[in-house]
């Protein structure tokens, strides 16, 4: 990553950049349906779910990345593209890379920050070309197969806000340096810390914070990107 850009421009994915069903929830139902070579692991996945079960049921689902256990990293990252070319790609509009072409524009850092795993954020690496792609990283055997188990933080809800400090403290940006994109409740602890706040269709819990704090709120059906603030 370039660190002397002149701040930061934080995305999520879900939700935000690709709008509807989650990249790790279509990834799931296509081994679920059978429409990718591996399988769905239960069993991993179950005993990961009683093991999260004591912080709470969000952390318990989003956290989980078991039911990939005993698959070869370079077939989920192949099986990652299939399902990217085929359910995603299709629901990835204009207005999104507008949006990051502006912050790119004022000399900002693009980052993707996202809690899916981090083999499937390659795609997205690619399609959108940001400076930086942080998300869940996966634990690999010596044999390249996955444990189950995550090898790093899980960037969901405040995790977010201490990713970002962490890399703005390296950079020498301030909050006010930097912007950030979220739909999510979950997002509204990094959307509090930034400069500029943007809560992208949003659910009932951002919204309530957005309207509180006076973020800006862009929606498919009504603001549409190039209504954003001109570039300074």
């Amino acid at each position: 990553m370039n660190e002397n850009k002149r701040g930061a421009a934080f995305f999520d994915i879900d939700g935000t950049l690709l709008p509807g069903t989650s990249m790790e929830m279509l990834f799931a139902r296509a081994l679920l349906r059978g429409r990718l070579p591996g399988r769905f692991r239960w069993l991993p996945f179950l005993i990961e779910a009683i093991r999260l079960a004591p912080h709470g049921l969000t952390t318990m689902r989003k956290a989980n990345k078991a039911f990939l256990a005993g698959a070869k990293a370079e077939d989920v990252r192949d099986w990652g593209e299939q399902v990217f070319r085929t359910d995603v790609l299709p629901r990835l509009d204009e207005r999104r890379r507008v949006w990051i072409d502006r912050e790119r524009g004022r000399g900002r850092s693009i980052i993707l920050l996202s809690g899916m795993p981090d083999l499937l954020m390659h795609p997205f690496m690619r399609h959108f070309a940001p400076d930086l792609g942080i998300a869940t990283p996966l634990e690999v055997d010596p044999q390249g197969r996955l444990t189950g188990r995550r090898a790093g933080a899980h960037p969901y809800g405040r995790i977010k806000v201490v990713i970002a400090r962490d890399l703005a403290g390296r950079s020498g940006w301030g909050p006010k340096d930097c912007s950030a994109y979220g739909d999510h409740a979950s997002d509204a602890h990094l959307l509090a810390w930034v400069g500029e706040a943007y809560a992208v269709d949003p659910d009932a819990g951002l919204r309530r914070a957005a309207l509180r704090h006076g973020w800006r709120i862009l929606e498919g059906g009504g603001e549409r990107a190039n209504d954003l603030p001109a570039s300074p």
